[in-house]
């Protein structure tokens, strides 16, 4: 195994952080956590693990990322979120990694779970992330949501086998919560980027996520909680699009 940081940022973490960092033990010698404020355990809990802790502002996805990979000692990151766990396979990949070349970048499929039970289908079925890079080629945008690598170079994406399992939410009410924030904030993007908006798009775009999210991808199939996705979808898609209506008014 070649050496490579694993870097984290986080805040209020202490439900979910443990998790991840006993997933992570004898990757690395390197694991940085970069904490945004927290008022819990999340710093005291990432101590006890070996971590090195750093204390840095709230910036924004992509630049608070950026600030948290200068901690780190090694070129090679391997970024993560608090919320995450890596399984088995995806252990043993990392363990046999060799960079093959600076511009290569690698991808993890997310295994995503809601209400304990490991969602297979709907918009949450098929999500790769960018996990694994070299910091002196790649590096995240300033977008304030839905960041995203940016390379010197071209890049080359490698998908690894085994799963980032991501428990983002513990229930109903901390799902619901997130998704308007990020309703909020993508729409905030969107005007930053200057995109318009065709009103029938703020009619219809909410149909067709429902429509494509429980049927089209299946969504159907996870029940309950399928449905619960659909229309969760469904209702960010539409406080997105009136977001940016609003903002575009002013």
């Amino acid at each position: 195994m070649d050496k490579f940081s694993i870097v984290i940022v986080a805040k209020n973490s202490e439900d979910k952080i443990k998790r991840l960092l006993q997933s992570l033990q004898g990757l690395t010698d390197d694991v940085v956590v970069c904490d945004t404020g927290s008022t819990d355990k999340t710093m005291e809990i990432a101590q006890a693990s070996g971590a090195s802790l750093h204390r840095i502002n709230w910036e924004g996805y992509g630049i608070t990322k950026n600030i948290a990979i200068g901690y780190a000692r090694y070129d090679w990151i391997l970024s993560l979120d608090s919320d995450e766990k890596i399984d088995a396979g995806l252990y043993t990949e990392l363990q046999n990694w060799r960079p093959d070349t600076d511009n290569y970048v690698y991808q993890v499929l997310w295994k995503n779970f809601l209400n304990g039970k490991w969602i297979r289908h709907s918009d949450w079925g098929n999500q790769w992330k960018t996990r694994l890079f070299n910091k002196n080629v790649v590096h995240w945008d300033k977008a304030i949501a839905h960041e995203d690598i940016e390379g010197k170079e071209r890049l080359k994406f490698v998908k690894f086998k085994g799963y980032l399992e991501h428990y983002s939410f513990k229930d109903t009410r901390e799902y619901a919560e997130k998704m308007i924030h990020s309703a909020m904030i993508t729409a905030e993007k969107y005007h930053q980027q200057g995109k318009g908006l065709v009103k029938l798009r703020l009619l219809l775009s909410p149909l067709y996520s429902f429509i494509k999210s429980y049927i089209l991808k299946r969504g159907i199939l996870d029940g309950y909680n399928g449905f619960l996705i659909a229309v969760t979808t469904a209702y960010y898609t539409f406080i997105k699009y009136a977001r940016l209506n609003e903002l575009k008014k002013k």
